[in-house]
């Protein structure tokens, strides 16, 4: 198959996760990239690919929303992938407590809008150094929830 044909799956929505899989063995890091991003990749496929030497792939990898909560576990042992783990709804609370106290303004932002980021740690964000983390907690659909 030709990178272009890979692509021309990679941006059908309806691709299967059979072909997506087989597209996982690709050597092209945009393909992978691609992959990692798809809505119907499987969860086996971005186990697989949680593996990839390549970055930008595990941080799709990190933020998918089928992407197993052992996975992002695994994947949060490279903190360059901190941003995209906190972001998850599929991280564990405990990760997003402590990516709540992060030094990173913009960790404590993503978890901020996480959906599954707990009351407690949504409280405390709410009264954070920082004016875009506070922003960002008006964002989280569960605050948005509690003000309408």
């Amino acid at each position: 198959m030709t990178t272009t044909e890979a692509f021309e799956l990679l941006e059908d929505a309806n691709t299967s996760a059979e072909i997506l899989a087989e597209l996982s063995t690709n050597e092209n890091p945009f393909v992978l990239v691609r992959v990692a991003a798809h809505i119907n990749t499987s969860v086996e496929t971005l186990m697989m690919l949680s593996k990839s030497e390549i970055p930008l792939v595990k941080q799709f990898v990190a933020e998918h929303v089928k992407t197993p909560t052992e996975t992002l576990v695994e994947l949060n042992e490279d903190s360059d992938l901190a941003y995209w783990i906190a972001g998850n709804p599929k991280t564990p609370v405990e990760l997003l407590n402590e990516f709540g106290k992060h030094e990173s303004e913009n960790i404590r932002a993503s978890v901020a809008v996480n959906p599954s980021t707990p009351a407690e740690t949504l409280d405390s964000l709410m009264i954070d150094e920082n004016e875009d983390v506070r922003a960002a907690v008006m964002k989280n659909p569960v605050i948005q929830a509690r003000t309408k």
